[in-house]
């Protein structure tokens, strides 16, 4: 789906240094795929050396000269790059694979408060397309500290152009099984269902703080027309649980719903994966299942995908079915980011296939001290991520930020093969 290019993490394990010459600012290391360090960013932006946790060093690279080994540097421009011989590093560019709509944050007046109320952040719910120039955008907005938590929207006619609507579509109070004040928030993209109305997903906060599976359906002029109902799969709802559902889609005849279970110290660790072919049957009366699976635990992974299993996204393109999947690394063999980063899974035969170059996107960090219009993408990326492809280009809504004190939602773009 997206063009067979390297990742923009140039990786193996580990890279380190070989070689070392000081009076001219040069390295060589054992990486020997050279040429993809040549490739062009979306908007020419250079490749970078980082060192340790969440990039927290960053040098760029000058030139590298594919025959003789050597790799020129350039300034530092953050910490202190150590190129001792033995030394371990990564090659760093996150606009490989892809550009930020308009290189800012989504709405030209962002919002901070809604009446009188402040808003923490805004983050991406699942995307509608409801005409051909018409489209919305679901947003659960966060108030105060995590306090409570309602969906809003947006709208736009071309994905690029965005307009903040101060109108809610839900909040908990309108819940029954929700704590009064608490959070909900939709997830994925919503599903068209055959009289043309939308299928939302929904986690839902319960009185005791756990979060249960819901969903809800709208019209196309966003008035809910089935009020929130709990999934009535026992593994997936009731007061003993924490989880809720982050995707759902119809593929060859089957719709496929992905969920996640957080572990006992609410880290997001396991997605799952239900089939059936009635969906509202399977929410309304547990019937239906064709199969019932874990397709990652984080846990017992590597790398990236170690961390945490919080954000998983269907996406449906040349007939094939994808999963952009994000986690949070954690402590691992490597060193780009703790923050989310997206790799793709294919369905081979039946089977979710990680795909190799994985990941494919990466949080921007520390490069805002070289390009300094996006300073505001250098601590947090995802969370939840809306997909749709407009003219051979993957969109991407999601959130950026730099925790001081702001997540601020934006758009990507990834040019298709």
């Amino acid at each position: 789906m997206i063009s067979d290019t390297e990742s923009n993490i140039a990786r193996i394990n580990p890279i380190i240094v070989t070689e070392i010459d000081e009076a001219n600012n040069r390295i060589k290391t054992n990486y020997k795929a050279l040429t993809n360090l040549l490739i062009k960013a979306t908007d020419n932006q250079v490749w970078f050396i980082t060192q340790s946790e969440e990039a927290s060093n960053m040098v760029e690279i000058i030139s590298v000269d594919e025959d003789s080994g050597w790799i020129t540097l350039g300034e530092t421009y953050a910490g202190f790059f150590n190129m001792d011989e033995g030394e371990t590093l990564e090659f760093f560019n996150p606009f490989i694979n892809y550009k930020i709509i308009n290189n800012k944050p989504l709405f030209k007046d962002y919002p901070t408060h809604i009446e009188e109320e402040y808003i923490n952040y805004i983050q991406s719910g699942g995307i509608i397309k409801r005409a051909e120039n018409d489209y919305v955008l679901l947003i659960p907005v966060v108030f105060g500290a995590h306090e409570k938590r309602a969906i809003y929207h947006a709208t736009s006619p071309d994905l690029e152009n965005w307009i903040f609507q101060e109108k809610k579509l839900l909040s908990t109070d309108q819940i029954p099984f929700a704590k009064r004040t608490g959070n909900v928030f939709s997830t994925g993209n919503p599903l068209e269902l055959q009289d043309g109305t939308f299928l939302v997903l929904l986690g839902v906060e319960q009185p005791n703080g756990n979060f249960t599976s819901a969903y809800m359906i709208i019209n196309k002029v966003l008035e809910i027309v089935k009020q929130p109902q709990e999934i009535q799969i026992p593994e997936w709802h009731g007061a003993s649980q924490n989880s809720f559902p982050l995707a759902v889609t119809k593929h060859n005849g089957l719709y496929r719903v992905l969920l996640h279970r957080r572990s006992s110290n609410f880290i997001e660790s396991e997605i799952h994966e239900i089939t059936t072919k009635n969906i509202l049957e399977l929410f309304n009366t547990n019937n239906g299942v064709l199969s019932s699976q874990v397709i990652h635990k984080a846990k017992n992974e590597t790398g990236y995908l170690h961390g945490k299993a919080d954000d998983a996204s269907y996406i449906s393109y040349n007939s094939k079915l994808y999963i952009l999947i994000g986690s949070e690394e954690l402590p691992s063999e490597y060193l780009t980011s703790f923050n989310r980063e997206y790799g793709l899974m294919s369905l081979e035969d039946k089977q979710w296939i990680h795909d190799e170059r994985s990941p494919l996107i990466v949080n921007p960090v520390n490069i805002y001290n070289k390009y300094p219009e996006f300073e505001w993408t250098s601590d947090h990326l995802g969370g939840f991520i809306s997909p749709l492809i407009r003219d051979d280009y993957l969109y991407l809504f999601l959130t950026f930020g730099t925790d001081n004190p702001d997540y601020l939602i934006s758009g990507i773009k990834i040019k298709l093969e």
